[in-house]
């Protein structure tokens, strides 16, 4: 039986963690010394579109939410050096301009990677997928307003890129039964959730499981995350 791949998820990679929302973004150090550490263990980065197949060895999936600048500047060096691949989930309407969901939090906005940029770069170590068009909670929506975000940015990254879209990211890991179907419907082969854990064959490639990794991760934490899919607080509810 597999084992299970985990899907890691990052969002900025930057040596400014910011101040309200500095649980979701990893400095370039910290970077560096997880990959290391994956390369170390052996660990072989697939394609997002591979965690549901079946075989031995290590596999692990490496996702960014967003498409921040950073996530070229300081992630993409690190994963060339290690011969490793990575899908960055880009909010499709908000390419070259800044986080405008988070401003509200009060930090600085951290910039996005242009469609330039990204036709540049698709397809050799970092694969852009559809994020919505705008990031917003999409449960909130009307179910027409809903599915123009999911459909409408499979449409603008595939008229962007020249290619199909496969797998879309929920924005704020928020979705439903009615969302789910619209992912569907749209035509993806995959999304990916902030559900924990790991993914075998036979899962729901509608619902793939990821686990974030955070400014608060030290090397014990991170392993437990790479060999289990889930967080350490995760593990402990779940054993009671």
């Amino acid at each position: 039986m597999s084992r299970g791949v985990p899907v890691l998820m990052y969002h900025w990679v930057h040596d400014d963690l910011g101040n309200a929302l500095r649980l979701y973004g990893v400095t370039p150090a910290a970077f560096r010394s997880q990959i290391g550490w994956m390369k170390r263990l052996g660990y072989q980065a697939v394609p997002l579109e591979r965690v549901l197949e079946g075989g031995g060895g290590r596999r692990i999936a490496l996702t960014f939410d967003d498409g921040y600048v950073d996530n070229v500047e300081n992630a993409l060096p690190v994963l060339e050096a290690a011969g490793m691949q990575a899908t960055v989930f880009v909010v499709t309407d908000r390419a070259g301009e800044v986080n405008a969901w988070d401003l509200h939090h009060g930090d600085a906005p951290r910039p996005l990677l242009t469609w330039e940029r990204m036709r540049a770069l698709d397809g050799r170590t970092l694969r852009f997928e559809p994020h919505s068009r705008s990031h917003p909670l999409l449960p909130s929506l009307s179910a027409g307003a809903a599915r123009a975000e999911i459909a409408g940015s499979k449409k603008r990254l595939e008229d962007e890129l020249g290619r199909e879209a496969l797998a879309f990211s929920y924005p704020h890991g928020a979705y439903d039964d009615a969302i789910e179907g619209m992912v569907r419907e749209a035509g993806f082969r995959m999304a990916v959730t902030d559900r924990q854990g790991l993914n075998r064959p036979g899962d729901d490639p509608i619902r793939i499981r990821r686990t974030m990794i955070t400014s608060r991760d030290v090397l014990p934490t991170f392993l437990v995350k790479l060999a289990t899919g889930r967080g350490a607080m995760d593990l402990l509810g779940r054993s009671r």
